[in-house]
């Protein structure tokens, strides 16, 4: 039946996230999990590895009722060109920048739901955030959370704000992994051997991240409570606060972000 049928179309990292999330939670059956991958070896590695079927973009929309589209922005507009209209399905787009409109264009009144998770969805631990289209209903907004649910968590936004999050969030991971890259690389400038950089830095990192989420007090006061006045952390600060070079930096960077986002609409 196809309400117990879900569709992936693209199966890469994202693809496989949300196959990975959804048979590991028990949210589908592998056989309720049809995917659409034109690259053999790819949908070959992935029916081996997760018992999923491999079928065709017109078997996947025919037998499900919902699908989830996993192709690249600029990729979208060829698949969407050889789905008919259907108002009978729940369509959700994970591509970045284009809007639950561009999809209406295409589908006609298609029930759209857009969402942005990010990359720590390959270890069901991303942050997702999702809008509704102008035909979707409340009931499909709770079906997406719950199959998105299954690589982290879900937040509900008006899709005004979905080209920032997606600068904010979605392109996140790479500001940390950027920032990790520069702080062990400086590590190992003051003599430190790249494993114990390495391990003293993303030791610090994650013990971090969960202080904040565990002591329920806001990132300027933690960090007031390391920055002892003439002490060695206040002598870092004031390198990276020099004329809010850091806080200027990150402002521009997720402008650009989400100037990329609304380009990749047009």
């Amino acid at each position: 039946m196809k309400k117990n049928k879900i569709g992936i179309i693209g199966g890469g990292n994202m693809g496989e996230a949300l196959i990975k999330g959804l048979v590991g939670k028990k949210l589908f059956a592998p056989a309720g999990i049809l995917v659409c991958e034109n690259d053999f070896r790819r949908a070959q590695s992935l029916k081996d590895k997760y018992r999923i079927s491999i079928k065709d973009l017109n078997t996947v929309i025919v037998q499900t009722s919902v699908v989830i589209l996993a192709v690249k922005p600029q990729d979208m507009e060829i698949v969407l060109s050889e789905i008919a209209q259907s108002d009978d399905k729940l369509f959700i787009s994970i591509a970045a920048g284009l809007t639950t409109k561009y999809f209406e264009k295409h589908l006609g009144k298609a029930r759209v739901i857009r969402a942005m998770p990010n990359m720590p969805a390959l270890i069901g631990e991303g942050i997702t955030a999702i809008c509704k289209g102008r035909y979707a209903t409340g009931l499909d907004m709770r079906e997406a959370g719950r199959i998105l649910s299954a690589v982290g968590g879900v937040l509900e936004f008006q899709e005004r704000y979905l080209d920032a999050i997606t600068a904010v969030s979605g392109s996140g991971p790479a500001y940390v992994f950027l920032f990790v890259e520069q702080w062990m690389a400086a590590a190992k400038s003051l003599g430190l051997r790249e494993e114990d950089a390495k391990r003293l830095v993303l030791g610090t990192l994650i013990g971090s991240a969960h202080l904040l989420l565990k002591a329920g007090l806001p990132a300027d006061d933690l960090r007031s409570r390391v920055t002892s006045k003439g002490g060695t952390t206040e002598a870092a600060m004031k390198v990276f606060l020099k004329d809010n070079a850091i806080g200027k930096l990150m402002k521009d960077a997720l402008i650009a972000a989400k100037k990329r986002a609304q380009e990749l609409a047009k």
